[in-house]
C-alpha cells in the first residue's frame, strides 16, 4: 500500500510532449499548393537562385523547383534560357500564394524580367497550365510527402 500511493504523485506529473519542429522551407522536398503536391528541387544559394530550371529541356509532371529567398521582397525573375514555359507561382513569407503567372520562354532578343505584385518569400515555378490562380490560399513545404 504504501508503494502504491508513493508513486501516485509521480503519475500525476504531466509529461510535456513537444510537436516536431516544423520542416524548414530549405529541406523542402514537397510543396502542396491546395490539393496539388509537387516534388521540388530546392533552389536556396545564389548560385541556384541564378541557374534555375534555365538550360533544361523540360520538367516532369508534378515537379517544380522551390526558391527559398534570403529576405521577403521585391524579387524579378527571367526567363532566360528557358526551352519551355511555366507557371510562377508568388508566394509571401506567411506563406499565402500572393499571384501566378504563366511565363512562356523568351523570346530571342528580349527577356523581360517578372516582379511579383508585393513582397515574397518564396517562388515556386512549375509546368505552365498546372497551378490555378488560387490567390490568398495557403501553400504548405513539406519534408516528406504525406
Amino acid at each position: 500500500m504504501i508503494r502504491a500511493v508513493s508513486l501516485l504523485p509521480a503519475l500525476l506529473i504531466p509529461i510535456q510532449v513537444t510537436a516536431a519542429p516544423p520542416c524548414p522551407p530549405w529541406l523542402a522536398s514537397h510543396v502542396q499548393v491546395g490539393e496539388r503536391i509537387y516534388r521540388v528541387e530546392v533552389a536556396a544559394t545564389p548560385a541556384q537562385w541564378q541557374r534555375g530550371l534555365s538550360g533544361r529541356d523540360h520538367l516532369a509532371p508534378g515537379e517544380g523547383m522551390w526558391f527559398v529567398l534570403p529576405l521577403p521582397g521585391i524579387h524579378g525573375f527571367w526567363m532566360k534560357d528557358m526551352t519551355f514555359p511555366i507557371d510562377l507561382v508568388w508566394i509571401t513569407p506567411q506563406g499565402l500564394i500572393a499571384g501566378v503567372e504563366t511565363l512562356p520562354p523568351c523570346a530571342p532578343g528580349s527577356c523581360p524580367i517578372q516582379y511579383p505584385p508585393e513582397p515574397v518569400g518564396f517562388v515556386l515555378e512549375t509546368n505552365a497550365g498546372t497551378v490555378p490562380e488560387l490567390e490568398g490560399v495557403q501553400i504548405r513545404w513539406l519534408c516528406q510527402p504525406e
